[in-house]
Parts: C-alpha cells; sequence; structure tokens
C-alpha cells in the first residue's frame, strides 16, 4: 500500500491497540492529575513548591505522546527548540533562545545525574523513562557550567522490590525498526536490586541521493538512501541497601551509533532547495560514522535524621569515526595513522558530593556540595583530514586537556508562614589547555603522516561567580507567586588553531546570562487542573561565536549582548473522567544588540537582528481520552498538535524558517498486559527545516528538511 493511502485510512479512523506500563494505573487516577515531583534544588520537592519555571513529563506522558529523543520536546515545552545536524550527536538545544555557537552545549543535558559536558555525548536514546524535567533559564547556582538557557534533566526507571520487565517492537515507514526490552528484580529482597534494559534501532534516512550537478560520474550513487543509522542501546543497574540509611547505585549506559550512509553534517545548498526537494540531496560520496558512548556512574547515598549525604562518582567515555563527509569538499577523522580511523577516547570524570537538608517542614531548607571534574577531549571538528588531492591531506589536530572545580550552596528560610527566600551561589574555576596546529601545519600523503611545523600549546584559567536569589509567597497550599533572579554562565576557552591574524585573540572569555522571572503555579478543581505561568528577561553578556576571521580560519570570539524577554504558559485539566488536555504556549521577543562582526577587515552589522533559533512563539496542545470497555480492555485515543513560531538560523537574519505546525497522534487498546498502538509523526506532512546555517554571511545557506510524515505500530507485553 502506498504511503498516501496509509495516512488517508489513518486519518479516517485511525483505530488501534496499545499499552504502557502505567496505563492500567491510570486508569485509577483518570478523575485527578498526577502530583508533578521535580528535581529543580537537586531535592525532589512538588512542583508547586519550586520557584523556577520547570516543564515535568511523566513516565506516563513520555509512553503515551511516544517521547523517543529530545527532539520531541521542541513545542511541547515552551520556548523551546530543537535542531539537528544529521545526528543527534551534533545538535543544538535553545531555550528562550538562549543556544550553543560551539561544541560546548548552552543548555545542560543530566541523565541520571551524569551532565553531557560535549555536544557529542548527545543523543541517548530514550527508553524505560521515569521523568523528564526542562528547567527554563539559566540554572548555573547548582548546575554548573553550560546552564545558560536551562537543564535537561533525564531520569530512567530504577529497580525495586517487584519484578517487572518488558518487551517492546515496533516498525514503521522509512525502514523503522525498533526492539526495547527491560527486566528489574530484587535479588536479596529489601537488599539487593538489579535492572536492565536495551533497545536496537534500526533506520534508513528519507533522502535520496542524486548526483546531477556533481562532479561524480559514480550514477551507482543515484538512488541510496542518506541518514540511514543504527543504533544499540544498553542500561544496567545494581542497588544495595547496605544499611536502612545507607545505600549505593552502579549504573553503566552505553550507546553505538553508526551507519554507512551517513547524515552527519550533509546538507543540501540553501534553505529553498530544503524545503522544495526534502527528500532530495546531491553527494559526490556517501560518508559512513560510528560513535560509542558510555557512562560509568556510582552514587552513594546516606540518610540521616536531618539531612542526606549523596556522592556522584562518574566516568564518560566517548569515541568517533567518519570518513567521506561531502560538507561540500570531503572530511575524515584522523590523528596520526589512517584516513577515517577511530579518534582517541574523549573522556571526562566527574565528582560531586552533596549534602541536602531533610525535613520539608523545618524553616530552613538548604543545599551544598563540592564538584570537580577533568576532561581529554578531541573535538571532531578540529581532529580531521580535509581531502587537497588524490591521496593527499591536510591534517589538523588539537587534543584539550580541561579542569574545572567548584562550591555551590542555597538556602531557603521561610520568614512567615506565607514567604520564603531563598538565596545561593556558586564559584567555579576551570583550568583548560589545547595542543593542536594550523592549516598546513600537517599532512598526510600517499600514507605518509609528516609534521611539517610543530604542534602548538595554550593555557588559560577562567573563574565564575553564579548567584540565584528568589522570594515566594503562597497564597494558600495550592498556589503561589515567585520572583527570582538567576545565572547562567558558559566557559571560556583557547581557539585551537595556529596561525591567527595579527588581532585575533587565541582565547575567549566565558559568557552569561542573567535571568528576572515572575511566576505563578496553581493546582485547581481538586488536583484536576494545573495552570503555571512566567514572564521572563534574560540579559546574554559576551555571547561566543565562530567567527570566520580569514581563509580557513575560524576562531571562538567574544562578540558582544542580547536579550530576550517573553511569557510562557501551561495547563493541564481533566474535565471529564477518562479525558486529559494539555497546553503549552510562549511569546519571546529576543534581539542581538548593538554590535558588528569583524570578518576580513571589514564590519557586518549584527544590532537589532532578532536571536537566531528563537520562535517568535511555540505552542502544544493535547487530547488524550482512556476508557475501559470490560475489566481487562481500555482504549487509549491521543492527538497532539504543534505550532513553531517563525524564527532566523542564523545570526545576519536572512535565513528564515516561516511558521509551520506538526500533528502527532498515538491510538490504541491495552488487554490485559499485552498490547499494539498505532501512531503517526508529523501526520499532516509538514515540510520545515531541521536544521539551518548559523553563519550566512559569506553566502553559505546550507539547510537540511526535517524528517517527512512517519507511521508505525508498536506491540508490546509486560508482566
Amino acid at each position: 500500500m502506498k504511503f498516501k493511502t496509509l495516512l488517508f485510512l489513518v486519518t479516517l479512523g485511525q483505530f488501534s491497540f496499545s499499552q504502557n506500563t502505567t496505563e492500567n494505573d491510570s486508569i485509577k487516577k483518570i478523575t485527578k492529575l498526577e502530583e508533578v515531583i521535580v528535581s529543580a534544588n537537586k531535592s525532589e520537592q512538588k512542583n508547586l513548591e519550586v520557584p523556577v519555571a520547570v516543564t515535568s513529563i511523566s513516565a506516563k506522558s513520555v509512553t503515551n505522546s511516544r517521547l523517543v529523543n529530545v527532539a520531541d520536546l521542541s513545542g511541547r515545552v515552551p520556548n523551546y527548540l530543537y535542531q539537528e545536524l544529521g545526528v543527534g550527536f551534533q545538535s543544538i538545544q535553545s531555550i528562550r533562545g538562549i543556544q550553543v555557537f560551539s561544541e560546548n552545549p548552552a543548555v545542560s543535558t543530566y541523565v541520571d545525574d551524569v551532565n553531557s559536558l560535549d555536544i557529542l555525548a548527545g543523543g541517548f536514546m530514550l527508553t524505560d523513562i521515569e521523568r523528564i524535567e526542562v528547567l527554563r533559564g539559566p540554572q548555573s547556582t547548582l548546575f554548573g557550567r553550560n546552564a545558560m538557557g536551562g537543564v535537561v534533566n533525564i531520569f530512567t526507571k530504577k529497580p525495586t522490590n517487584k519484578t517487572t520487565g518488558f518487551v517492546e517492537l515496533e516498525n514503521g515507514n522509512f525502514a523503522l525498526q525498533r526492539y526495547t526490552a527491560g527486566f528489574k528484580t530484587p535479588l536479596i529482597k529489601n537488599k539487593l536490586f538489579l535492572g536492565m534494559n536495551g533497545l536496537f534501532q534500526k533506520r534508513e534516512g528519507f533522502m535520496r541521493n542524486d548526483i546531477t550537478g556533481t562532479t561524480s560520474t559514480d550514477t551507482s550513487l543515484n538512488g541510496k538512501t542518506v541518514g540511514d543509522e543504527e543504533n544499540t542501546y544498553g542500561n544496567i543497574f545494581l542497588k544495595w541497601l547496605a544499611t536502612d540509611k545507607l545505600s549505593f547505585t552502579a549504573n553503566v549506559k552505553t550507546q553505538r551509533d553508526f551507519s554507512n550512509a551517513s547524515g552527519f553534517f550533509v546538507s543540501q545548498a540553501n534553505e529553498n532547495i530544503a524545503l522544495e526537494t526534502p527528500t532530495v540531496i546531491n553527494l559526490t560520496r556517501i560518508g559512513r560514522h560510528e560513535r560509542n558512548i558510555t557512562n560509568y556512574s556510582f552514587t552513594g547515598k546516606y540518610e540521616g535524621k536531618s539531612f542526606d549525604l549523596t556522592s556522584i562518582t562518574a566516568f564518560q567515555q566517548i569515541s568517533l569515526s567518519f570518513k567521506d563527509i561531502d560538507f561540500p569538499g570531503y572530511y575524515h577523522s584522523f590523528y596520526d595513522n589512517a584516513i577515517g580511523e577511530k579518534l582517541p577516547p574523549q573522556e571526562v570524570l566527574s565528582q560531586e558530593l552533596r549534602i541536602n537538608s531533610k525535613n520539608k517542614t523545618s524553616k530552613i531548607q538548604y543545599v551544598a556540595g563540592l564538584f570537580g571534574f577533568k576532561q581529554v577531549g578531541y573535538e571532531p571538528s578540529t581532529n580531521l583530514a580535509f581531502e587537497v588531492g588524490p591521496n593527499t591531506y591536510s591534517i589538523f589536530r588539537n587534543r584539550s586537556n580541561n579542569t574545572g572545580y567548584a562550591a555551590f550552596g542555597e538556602v531557603s528560610y521561610r520568614i512567615l508562614e506565607k514567604l520564603k527566600v531563598t538565596g545561593g551561589a556558586r564559584y567555579d574555576i576551570e583550568e583548560r589547555e589545547a595542543t593542536f596546529n594550523g592549516f598546513g601545519d600537517a599532512i598526510f600523503v600517499g600514507g605518509v603522516f609528516t609534521q611539517i611545523n610543530p604542534d602548538q600549546t595554550k593555557s588559560a584559567k577562567f573563574n565564575a561567580f553564579s548567584p540565584k536569589a528568589s522570594i515566594m509567597y503562597l497564597l494558600n497550599e495550592n498556589n503561589n507567586l515567585f520572583l527570582t533572579y538567576t545565572r547562567g554562565f558558559r566557559a571560556g576557552g583557547i581557539n585551537a588553531q595556529g596561525g591567527l591574524p595579527a588581532g585575533i585573540r587565541q582565547d575567549f572569555d566565558p559568557e552569561y546570562s542573567n535571568n528576572f522571572e515572575l511566576g505563578y503555579k496553581s493546582s485547581f478543581w481538586n488536583n484536576r487542573m494545573n495552570f503555571n505561568l512566567a514572564a521572563f528577561l534574560i540579559n546574554w553578556q559576551d555571547l561566543q561565536f565562530f567567527n570566520n576571521v580569514a581563509p580557513f580560519t575560524f576562531v571562538r570570539e567574544n562578540v558582544g549582548n542580547a536579550y530576550s524577554k517573553g511569557i510562557e504558559m501551561e495547563a493541564n485539566i481533566i474535565p471529564l473522567k477518562g479525558l486529559q488536555l494539555d497546553f503549552a504556549y510562549s511569546i519571546n521577543d529576543a534581539e542581538y544588540e548593538d554590535f558588528s562582526l569583524l570578518r576580513f577587515g571589514s564590519a557586518v552589522p549584527i544590532g537589532g537582528n532578532k536571536l537566531a533559533n528563537a520562535p517568535k512563539t511555540t505552542m502544544f496542545a493535547a487530547a488524550e481520552y482512556t476508557f475501559k470497555t470490560s475489566e481487562n480492555v481500555t482504549f487509549i485515543f491521543r492527538g497532539e498538535f504543534r505550532n513553531i513560531g517563525g524564527y532566523y538560523t542564523d545570526i545576519q537574519n536572512t535565513l528564515y524558517q516561516p511558521t509551520y505546525q506538526t500533528v502527532n497522534t498515538r491510538f490504541g487498546i491495552n488487554y490485559e498486559n499485552y498490547s499494539l498502538f498505532l501512531w503517526t509523526r508529523n501526520l499532516t506532512n509538514e515540510r520545515f527545516l531541521a536544521y539551518g546555517n548559523a553563519d550566512t554571511s559569506f553566502g553559505s545557506r546550507s539547510s537540511i528538511a526535517a524528517m517527512p510524515a512517519q507511521i508505525g505500530v508498536t506491540l508490546s507485553a509486560r508482566f
């Protein structure tokens, strides 16, 4: 059956069968909303009690929305936008217009308390999720570097005394195969617990190659898919309750992403071509990539009478290889031995020690801690071979050694029964060192590596102070007002490229975001309705930009300031038994302030331009209806609508993504512990950009379209 016919049938009468871990329980609770618990202050609290704008997505919502990667947060979270350069480990997350211009993210992502310090650590598969929290606005006081725009906090499910398991099989168009399974059990009741889950996913790209207009004469490349990827993921927990007060948890997560028809860094020539012919790409070569990432963590927790002590030790290792990436020009990973070789592993060792107050009814609540990390990095855009001729390559190399230390603390004091004030601060010190070369300093010809000029080593040291202050007034136990100031920072660094023009700094300074926020949180109608509102103003200072200052020479510079201001609203309501409505809306006004980019001795004015990747509005609306026809049979119907307002992807404001809408659906039936779902993504086949170039001043408008309409079926069994 042709795909359009499938979509037509789905539109007329989508009807299928499904289930998730919480559906049986949710039937009992369909007259009330779930209580929202968040960890925005490094300890679990009701969302109503936290003076920060937080979107929390429960396990039930993750499953019923088929939320399988962070890209699905676009629009669902007010003022959140996700863009991707062909793979999950080269993505841009933007919250309130604050986004990345370098390999260090502007939005911190934590997975089970392990921070992804580098953009290369992104793209973890989402499976067996307990909840996802998105803290909107700067959060560096407690979460440190890179929390400029906010924090995405992901928690997976942990083992308990109950033995449970699941198997889920999913197939869809674009040859999608997604298979997941998990098992949790007590090895020794009340003492030792084991949990594990895994995923295998394989999918073809939606683009087909056409060598027309390229230099290739290899017609066998015509019609080949581009953007294929195979993902393998595993997650294992071992938890030991040593005493009634002391526990230890060991966790290992590992993922392999592989493609021999890579979408890594490939794009179409401009946004018009990308939107007019989204399924066609013109490549001379079709490349490959492989990324391997493993997170090891060990958590110890002591629960005292009035406080908790927590220690989190984490080690992350990432390796990457790529070959024949047509950017244009041909790029391959290289360090010292072979074209397309696996780069030396990037390694991050981190340690956090934390103490939290425990008595939630006390007038004083506190959290304080120490944090440190050591990172050895091999950034892919500066560890490569650029092909300049047959079997001839110019070699770029860069090895970074970064170390950071921090002390942080936050105290809340209830001055009056209804009035609470909070103050906090963090002080970070970072030492960075880079060993690198410049264009022409090393070559690889005929299989022989030649060092023409020696590598350079530069170092720099930075520090940052991140204060926080808030005041919250409790109108009653279900309504509050708050006024909060928070600060975010992104670390400075070293431009790992030699031969810089005179006057161009080898290093660059940290950047900062100062957030002023007025909010209201509430629960009404016997917990059948939640309503949250926030108004904010962010001043972004010394923003970092990857600037083209000379031929083949790109450096990060602190180019100027910007601001972002807006309003955000979220609401959830159960108007009828079994029916839940969700709504989120945001308005954002964000601009660069008066500065110019200096290029080749000339100035490109930027002041007054709109902030890149900052939609004017975002809107999300969802309706979910659940009903039982018998004791063992439950039907679930869900539809979602997203509207992303227009925005520019580039700092020059010439590459524009118009407003677009997407529709997702999921319909099904649950019979006892078995289920079958029919789902669609982008049902109306809306065309929009997944990525647009951030810098178009030299005519480069490279863009890539987002995935067309998807349809699939999910079968699951649970015990």
